[in-house]
């Protein structure tokens, strides 16, 4: 009887886990969530850390990036669109080295309503 409960107590001790520790998830996942901002490289992070949190948040962002990227360089039509479309190129650029910026320093940063539409993915 007292060994059936010890069993239960190991048992019921090894499925709770510990929670990583924030500090730790943000030294493993710093590299993959630098690359998350460098085009074609977004799905590092998305593929290979997706049990790092931060790692994974930075990679939902540089996806997202890296669509509007594509979606402006597609659609680029002579001299009436290249101001609009070089300005959404300039920007993307300025929030991936941003998000560069965040990810070195071990922060995580939510880019305005890319952010927001990033937490919705199911990744």
């Amino acid at each position: 009887m007292i060994e059936e409960q010890a069993d239960k107590g190991s048992e019921s001790a090894a499925e709770q886990s510990p929670a990583p520790d924030p500090e730790e998830e943000i030294i493993e996942g710093k590299a993959a969530a630098i690359l998350a901002y460098v085009p074609f490289m977004c799905f590092f992070p998305l593929v290979k850390m997706r049990n790092n949190q931060f790692a994974l948040k930075h990679g939902k962002q540089g996806l997202i990036l890296f669509l509007v990227e594509i979606i402006a360089l597609i659609f680029i039509l002579p001299k009436i669109s290249d101001l609009f479309w070089g300005f959404v190129i300039i920007l993307c650029l300025g929030l991936a080295i941003t998000g560069v910026l965040y990810a070195v320093q071990g922060k995580e940063w939510k880019i305005p309503y890319i952010g927001d539409l990033a937490d919705k993915f199911k990744i």
